[in-house]
């Protein structure tokens, strides 16, 4: 198996969109991806954990790759699709992987396995990597989210030793972890394994030690301005970086901290006018929550429309 190197650039974790009565809304999907076309972004995740992937059926999650690479194929077909493919045991994992890829995915984002907590450790992580690894039609970034994963973080060695697999493109950082980004940029290879930051409030620092892309919910309102801010240090603007990585920090945390995935939802409908319901349990924000979710969200906001205004005067 040759490696299929994931590369730099955003990535955008983009919500599972629903009808009233919990239905997939595939129009709002087109609408979205619409939305986040021709802003430079290098790929899309689908049915992260910004897209409920958890509440999603394995039908559902082909529905959607398949929809949107039908839509990404008109509007930008450059964007990489990456789709979310964890699942408690290896076995799952792997069909879900199989499945993203007859679905048209190309690359899958893969949890560490949790729910066995006590017997969860760094050979039963490796052995549920190595299996995935080996059996995914397509290559595979590990998702370190200790956040949603009771606590389990995968540590330095363990991913050093999976960066090696032909199969393993990467990982993405949602642990928030500076010094493992930079422990990761000295000990695996960047034409083999990829570093991603989880989230952009920190995708400066993450830059600067090694990582080479991001994976923001920021980028659902703001893709251009956290493009920019990676153009910025690809191009040695420390200074105009570091000005921007802070106006971004307040509008992240906004969309993503304050409510959690209500929150993001709830910061769409205010700005971009659609977001729509989540899944029971979530629930949507009353009206008094959401704007104040959009009025943190307004410095991010305002860089993306003087962005996006002179991206049409060229």
């Amino acid at each position: 198996m040759s490696p299929q190197i994931l590369g730099k650039g955003v990535y955008v974790p983009i919500p599972t969109f629903f009808k009233d009565n919990e239905e997939l809304d595939l129009e709002t999907l087109e609408k979205h991806l619409s939305f986040l076309s021709n802003t430079g972004i290098a790929g899309i995740i689908f049915q992260g954990s910004t897209g409920e992937a958890i509440h999603l059926s394995d039908e559902e999650r082909i529905t959607l790759i398949e929809a949107g690479k039908k839509f990404l194929s008109k509007s930008d077909p450059s964007i990489k699709i990456i789709a979310g493919a964890g699942a408690p045991s290896a076995r799952g994992t792997v069909k879900l992987c199989k499945d993203a890829a007859k679905a048209g995915a190309d690359y899958v984002m893969v949890l560490p396995p949790s729910y066995y907590l006590n017997r969860v450790n760094k050979e039963s992580i490796t052995a549920f990597f190595t299996r995935v690894g080996d059996e995914s039609p397509l290559p595979v970034i590990i998702y370190n989210y200790p956040g949603v994963c009771q606590g389990v973080d995968v540590d330095v060695a363990t991913l050093t030793e999976l960066s090696h697999h032909p199969n393993i493109a990467g990982v993405k950082g949602t642990d928030g972890n500076i010094g493992k980004v930079g422990y990761l940029a000295e000990h695996t290879s960047a034409d083999e394994f990829t570093l991603l930051a989880g989230s952009c409030d920190f995708l400066l620092p993450a830059l600067t030690v090694g990582a080479v892309g991001c994976v923001p919910g920021l980028g659902n309102i703001s893709p251009r301005a956290i493009v920019k801010l990676q153009q910025l240090w690809d191009q040695g603007k420390l200074e105009e970086a570091s000005a921007l990585q802070k106006k971004l920090v307040k509008p992240d945390d906004a969309l993503n901290r304050w409510y959690g995935l209500s929150g993001v939802k709830g910061g769409m409908d205010e700005v971009l006018g659609y977001g729509g319901p989540l899944r029971n349990p979530l629930q949507r924000l009353n009206k008094k929550d959401s704007q104040r979710v959009a009025e943190g969200l307004q410095p991010a906001w305002i860089i993306e429309q003087q962005l996006q205004k002179e991206a049409g005067a060229q």
